[in-house]
Parts: structure tokens; C-alpha cells; sequence
């Protein structure tokens, strides 16, 4: 059941953070699909243990189950498949994040308005890399586009950090996300 389309792009909206709750109105709006379909799926994710819900007022709130042992690698399976969609969605870029992903040793992340999806002609692509990286001054000019590079290191992570918290939000792991959602949970 895990692998079926809908149940990932329903999981997928909890990888933005992985303690967020969300009701399932918020989902059906959001992805455009039928209010009782997506209750439906959220009940089911619940059964299997997956996630978690919480009554406030009349609303029920879902939430990643964190008790559940095979958990992060279901959130690990998530944000792969993020990655494989948004690589797809910027095909043009494809041999860039590749190239990236060659020169970067630990965790690469790509963060603000490409990971959003609202990127222009205009944007700079944003990454954010926990380790060490190469020179990219060669691929901003064969790809013609300036790219945002913010180095940090595993010692240096702290998931309460509003720079992280806003990464967290917002971002597509290119390279690491076993050891990024390691570093995080």
C-alpha cells in the first residue's frame, strides 16, 4: 500500500517537517484531490502505523509516528522520491544537480525558490551542503546560473536553528538524505 502514488504524494507533504501536523482538509486543498479520498488514504496510513492523529476541536491531525521503527526509512523512501520529482521537474538542470552531487562529500541540499517551485529565469539556485564541496565557479558558468552556496558541517547542526527549521520547510535532498534525516530526527 505504501508504494501506491497517492499514499506517497499524501506522505509527502509531511516531509516538509518531519513533527508537522496537518489535517486532511489542508492535504485535499492543497493537492486538489477529493476530501474523502485523501481521509480514506490518512486512515489507512494510520492502520499500518505510519502515522499518527491527534483530535483538536473537530479537526483530526495527522502526524508522522515516530514510534513506528521502520519510520525513518519510509521518510527516507519520501524524500527520494521528492528528489526524483524535482529532478524531473527541472530537467534542464538534470546534469547540473548531477554534477553537484559528484563534487559534494555528505549531505547536498537544494533550498529557497527551486525547491518551492517558484524559481524565474532570474533565480539563483540555492544549495545548502553539510561537508565539503569543490569549486563550483565552473558549473555556474556552463549551466549560466549563479548558485547560493551555504557550507556547514554535522557539528555544527542544530535542528532548532531557524536556518535549518526553514530548510526543513522548504528543500530537496540531492546527496545524503539517509545521513541528513539521521542528522535531523
Amino acid at each position: 500500500m505504501l508504494l501506491n502514488n497517492k499514499n506517497l504524494q499524501i506522505l509527502k507533504e509531511f516531509s516538509s517537517d518531519y513533527g508537522k501536523k496537518i489535517y486532511g482538509r489542508m492535504i485535499a486543498d492543497k493537492l486538489k484531490m477529493n476530501q474523502k479520498t485523501i481521509s480514506n488514504i490518512l486512515i489507512g496510513l494510520e492502520k499500518e502505523n505510519i502515522l499518527k492523529y491527534s483530535t483538536e476541536g473537530k479537526n483530526k491531525y495527522y502526524f508522522i509516528n515516530r514510534f513506528n521503527p521502520q519510520i525513518k526509512d519510509i521518510v527516507i523512501m519520501i524524500e527520494i522520491a521528492r528528489k526524483n520529482e524535482f529532478i524531473n521537474k527541472n530537467e534542464k538542470l538534470k546534469d547540473l544537480f548531477y554534477s553537484l552531487e559528484k563534487i559534494t562529500q555528505g549531505v547536498l541540499i537544494i533550498f529557497g525558490s527551486y525547491a518551492s517551485f517558484t524559481n524565474n529565469k532570474e533565480s539563483d539556485l540555492d544549495v545548502f551542503v553539510i561537508g565539503k564541496i569543490e569549486d563550483i565557479k565552473e558549473l555556474e558558468s556552463l549551466y549560466k546560473i549563479k548558485i547560493n552556496l551555504v557550507k556547514s558541517t554535522k557539528e555544527k547542526i542544530n535542528k532548532e536553528d531557524i536556518f535549518i527549521r526553514e530548510i526543513m520547510k522548504n528543500h530537496i535532498i540531492i546527496k545524503g538524505v539517509e545521513e541528513f534525516v539521521n542528522l535531523i530526527w
